[in-house]
This record gives structure tokens, C-alpha cells and sequence, in this order.
């Protein structure tokens, strides 16, 4: 998950609770456009990513000498920022000030039980210096890298103004174009303005009582969903939504890709193309892993009443790093969350499983338990009703 999506997501929880006029029978929904700057609305945003990159580096440089920073002094070193360097004041100063919130989390976020253990853990590995020295460093808040994920955002609805296809923000001179409308009615609660493969995005998180109006067709009762590393996920009634493979088709190219720009002189002209190549590359792929996702769920939550999937423990899965890579290009943890929010949409009631049931190894017919299933064995063989069924369907029903 990118780090501007990482942020948005945080948000969603802090805005309910500081929100004292949020309706209880509304939903948060985020709808992201690409936008369509030109070249002086684009240095605009480049200053922008800038100057919150510019800021936030220098709370984690304080944090990294004293060991401690505090929302307090967080307030204070920015306010120290803006009167020392007069570019800041270009911009509202919302983008910097959201740095504290930002870096507020990533401290928590740190020394957190679950990364304390992995951190232990990691120390405990570490056979050299170089290895200690990653390990004592892990999951703590980490310097922002120019051009990479680069995003600001303003978390205030009075400072953000939409007309038909077009937004400002605070101190922001000019109407930026947007390809489509926000799809949403309601209130505009945050936006996060981001650059991903060369491409402009603002993210609009709305706040909203609408529900989907289109006509729908009569809804069969429930339905039971496998995802798996074979096929994207197969459904108790049957039915098989392949897996898209876009990173491995693209994978060849992208190693090309990669070779080239090792080889190249760091920050060169041509340097600066090919790590560009790249970024669109990335971008194709998590677009076209979306688009099926986004199949899979409509279809579920149009045809069915309830849905009910696995709980999977993606983070615990990619530890293994014989099927990290295939788990990343399925997308297990998107179509949870995605699935989530149209459940959610289309009054749907999702079910999750508790990841430690073991639907694969238990047959759908008979009740009886199978111990001693390989993952490789594709294919259920019941010894005690001689049901024969694949694997993944088996473990939907």
C-alpha cells in the first residue's frame, strides 16, 4: 500500500470522532479523479508535495536526535518552519500542519505491541552490524524521498472548494480541471492530492446518507467466496473468477527496466526517464489488478444478499517469500477492504470466516475431516463419501 493511501485511511477514524456534526446513518466514501494541471498549476502542486515533504523531514530529523517528539512541540517546530522560510507561505498552511497528525502516527504507529515483537525479532536475526543496525530501524518513522509517492493533503472541508469539474484548495490561485465529477453527493470532508506514474489524482473523501438508487435485479440469498493464488476466487455456487497476472507479464519488462537504471548515472537525464518508465509500469499493473477486483465485488454484492469470506492474515501470508509475490499481484488485502465499502453501499451483510477455520480440509458434503491436504493437492477426494470436487470449491461451499 502507498503511503498517501496509507494516510488517507488513517484519517477516516480521527474525522468521525472530531466531527461533531457527523450523521450516524452516513458513510465515508472516497472517490479518486486524475486531474489535469497545466504546467504552472503543476509547479504549483510540485511545491506543494514539497514543502510537506520539506516538513515532515524535519520532524523525523528532531525525532531521530532527541528520541521524543510530542504533538506540542510537533506544533511548535512547525510554526519555527514558516516564519524561518517564506516560501511556505504559498501554501495553506494545512499542508504542513497535517505533517504533525502524520508523524504523530508514525511514532504510535512504531511503538505499536505487534512492531515492537517484529523489531525483537528482527535484533535477534541480525548476524552483522548492517543487520542489527535495519533492525533497530524497522517500522520507524522514515525520511520522505523525492518523487517518490509524493502527496499533500487538506483535512478541512472549509478549505476546499469544488465547482461542476473543478477544486481549490486554500491559497491555491486557480480552479484545477478534473476528468469526471465526484460521483457522491454530501459533504467534502478531506482531500489528498497525489502524483502516481506520471499521473495527477485528488482523492475526495465524502461524507454521505446515499445509498445505490439503480434498479436492481432480485438477489439470491448468500454465497461463499475462496480467494486463492490459482484462481482470483472461486464461489460456492460455482462460479471461477481467474486471477490477473499483470505483474507477471509485465515482468520481463520491468527487470529490463531495473537493469537499465542501475547502470545509469543516479539523477542523469536519462536516469530520470527510465525510473519514470518504471513508475508507469507500477501504475499499469495496480490498475489493471483494480479493474478485477472491482468485477469480482460488483458481481457479488448485485447478485447476493450476504457474502461470506475468509478473514486471511495478508501481512502474516507475505512473509513467505515463496508466495509473497503472487499473494501481492492477487491483491488479497484490496479485495477485502473494496468488498468492505460496497457491502457497506448496497446493504449487503459480509461474513468473515475466522482464518483459522479449515474450510479447505473439511468436506462440503460429509462434514469429515481431511489432516493430511497439501497445498499442491488441487483436487478434494472425501474417503468417507467419495465426494471428488476441486480444492477451492470445496473450501467455498
Amino acid at each position: 500500500m502507498r503511503i498517501e493511501e496509507i494516510i488517507f485511511a488513517l484519517c477516516l477514524l480521527s474525522i468521525i470522532i472530531k466531527d461533531k456534526h457527523f450523521n450516524e446513518n452516513a458513510i465515508l466514501l472516497a472517490h479518486k479523479i486524475e486531474i489535469r494541471p497545466n504546467q504552472e498549476q503543476e509547479e504549483y502542486l510540485l511545491g506543494a508535495v514539497g514543502s510537506r515533504r520539506f516538513a515532515y523531514n524535519h520532524l523525523v530529523a528532531y525525532y531521530n536526535e532527541q528520541k521524543k517528539l510530542t504533538k506540542t512541540v510537533s506544533v511548535k517546530l512547525i510554526k519555527e518552519l514558516r516564519a524561518k522560510y517564506e516560501w511556505l507561505e504559498d501554501f495553506s498552511t494545512r499542508v504542513i500542519r497535517n505533517c504533525v497528525d502524520d508523524i504523530d502516527k508514525a511514532i504510535k504507529r512504531a511503538w505499536s505491541p505487534q512492531i515492537i515483537i517484529e523489531r525483537n525479532r528482527a535484533i535477534d536475526k541480525a548476524s552483522t552490524p548492517k543487520q542489527k543496525l535495519k533492525a533497530y530501524n524497522l517500522g520507524m518513522p522514515q525520511f520522505a524521498k523525492k518523487g517518490i509517492n509524493e502527496s499533500f493533503s487538506i483535512r478541512e472541508k472549509e478549505k476546499i472548494t469544488i465547482k461542476d469539474r473543478k477544486f481549490k484548495v486554500e491559497k491555491m490561485p486557480f480552479y484545477i480541471k478534473m476528468r469526471n465529477k465526484i460521483r457522491f453527493s454530501g459533504v467534502v470532508k478531506q482531500v489528498t492530492i497525489s502524483m502516481q506514474g506520471g499521473k495527477w489524482f485528488a482523492s475526495f473523501l465524502i461524507e454521505t446518507t446515499d445509498k445505490h438508487e439503480e434498479e436492481q435485479k432480485p438477489r439470491l440469498d448468500s454465497v461463499g467466496v475462496d480467494v486463492g493464488i490459482k484462481e482470483l476466487a472461486t464461489l460456492s455456487n460455482g462460479v471461477v473468477f481467474p486471477k490477473s497476472q499483470p505483474l507477471k507479464k509485465q515482468l520481463k519488462r520491468l527487470r529490463q527496466l531495473q537493469k537499465k537504471l542501475s547502470r545509469q548515472i543516479r539523477y542523469s537525464n536519462g536516469y530520470k526517464i527510465t525510473k519514470a518508465k518504471i513508475a508507469k509500469l507500477h501504475y499499469f499493473v495496480s490498475q489493471k489488478r483494480k479493474a478485477i477486483i472491482h468485477e469480482l465485488t460488483d458481481y457479488l454484492v448485485k447478485t447476493f444478499n450476504r457474502v461470506a469470506i475468509e478473514d486471511l492474515n495478508v501481512k502474516g501470508m507475505i512473509k513467505n517469500h515463496k508466495l509473497a509475490k503472487a499473494i501481492s499481484d492477487v491483491g488479497f488485502g484490496m479485495f477485502k477492504e473494496i468488498l468492505t465499502y460496497k457491502c457497506k453501499l448496497y446493504d449487503v451483510k459480509l461474513v468473515l470466516v475466522d482464518r483459522f477455520f479449515p474450510s479447505s480440509k473439511i468436506c462440503s458434503k460429509c462434514g469429515t475431516k481431511k489432516d493430511n491436504l497439501k497445498l499442491s493437492y488441487r483436487v478434494y477426494n472425501c474417503n468417507s463419501c467419495n465426494l471428488v470436487i476441486d480444492r477451492d470449491l470445496n473450501a467455498s461451499l
